[in-house]
């Protein structure tokens, strides 16, 4: 069935079972299975991974019924409406393409590829398939991150003027190993930049609209560790260090600055400033604010105040999944998608190219098709 553009639309799922495939046992053991297996209606019936005795004890303790070490054959046991895709960044276009084909639907981890090109593909092929697809930018479901959507939504700040990310966390400080095997490794789509900067690329588009210019830096701080999990093992290579600052399609400015090599773990800060107000995230899921004239105070909800119980990604990512099942079913659209992942792509990759070529990159279009 088609619309009339010519695109496939997408029929509703009902309120069939859903059978969802998750593919990896790191992340996706960790906070992608208790969080579907919370989800009404939904089962994860089948997992995917390469360790064999690691997907063994995940299964067990999921009670997961299949298990897959090639996703290709999962794709094709018939036992999987949709899949969510937890591996590293360097498979995720080949896995989503090969999905795509199967016409299952996709959520996929950020970021949503290691490349811009590979993400507009991405973007095109789930556009032209009519599946329901999602990047899970589950940060976007944190308390004080939706709080902070709403108040500016609202007009708190007027409008934006500046906003800066200020991140110090000593996960990545001097050790002689690294068992952080591909996050280490830039080839796989590892670094500071990618892995978690995207987080917050994502969040400043969500709140504030495009970016439509960037220029920037990274650095690896501590290169001399050797990464745990590749034979006889291979030297740290991606960066654990950024910063970079962006213009909007406003005109307002944004910076990002992040290290994961500080001596102690500080945490982070957001900080928002508009013609009418100020508002700052400060850790931990707290946010503060004032109106031009008032005294700084807190702006969280009551019922927003608790953190969850258990890993701090499991509830937003419940949430987050909740609402691409709820897509699904309903043949609905779902944000964050692969055009979200796209575009915070097309950002991370005018950082590294800023950094090559020593100038500003346009992402606006205006000047030449990005």
């Amino acid at each position: 069935m088609s619309g009339s553009n010519g695109r496939p639309v997408r029929a509703p799922f009902g309120d069939a079972r859903l059978r969802v495939g998750v593919v990896g046992t790191g992340f996706g053991a960790l906070v992608h299975l208790p969080a579907f297996n919370s989800l009404p209606g939904v089962e994860v019936s089948a997992l995917c991974g390469v360790d064999a005795e690691r997907l063994d004890e995940v299964s067990r303790k999921h009670q997961i019924r299949h298990t897959y070490d090639d996703f290709t054959v999962m794709l094709e046991s018939g036992e999987v409406d949709a899949v969510a895709l937890a591996a590293p960044p360097d498979l995720h276009h080949a896995m989503a393409v090969a999905a795509c084909e199967a016409g299952i639907h996709i959520l996929c981890e950020k970021p949503l590829a290691t490349s811009a090109a590979e993400a507009r593909d991405l973007e095109q092929m789930v556009r032209d398939s009519g599946l329901c697809h999602g990047v899970a930018f589950h940060r976007r479901y944190e308390p004080a991150r939706r709080r902070m959507h709403e108040l500016v939504s609202q007009g708190f700040i007027g409008d934006l003027h500046s906003v800066s990310v200020i991140v110090y966390r000593s996960k990545l400080r001097s050790g002689p190993t690294r068992p952080d095997s591909w996050t280490a490794r830039q080839e796989r789509g590892g670094g500071v930049l990618s892995t978690i900067a995207s987080h917050y690329v994502d969040q400043l588009r969500w709140w504030f609209g495009e970016i439509h210019a960037a220029s920037g830096l990274t650095y690896t701080a501590v290169d001399d560790a050797v990464v745990s999990g590749f034979g006889d093992g291979a030297q740290v290579d991606a960066d654990d260090n950024t910063a970079f600052i962006m213009r909007f399609a406003s005109g307002a400015i944004g910076s990002v600055s992040i290290s994961y090599t500080a001596a102690t773990d500080v945490g982070e800060e957001i900080v928002v400033s508009g013609s009418d107000g100020m508002l700052a995230i400060q850790e931990p899921d707290q946010i503060v604010g004032a109106r031009r004239g008032e005294s700084v105070r807190s702006v969280m909800k009551r019922e927003n105040r608790k953190p969850a119980a258990g890993s701090r990604s499991i509830e937003p990512f419940r949430l987050l999944a909740g609402e691409w099942v709820a897509a699904i079913r309903s043949g609905g659209e779902f944000a964050p998608s692969f055009e979200d992942g796209a575009r915070v792509q097309e950002v991370l990759d005018a950082v590294t190219q800023s950094q090559r070529l020593r100038r500003w990159i346009d992402l606006s279009g205006e000047k030449w098709p990005v």
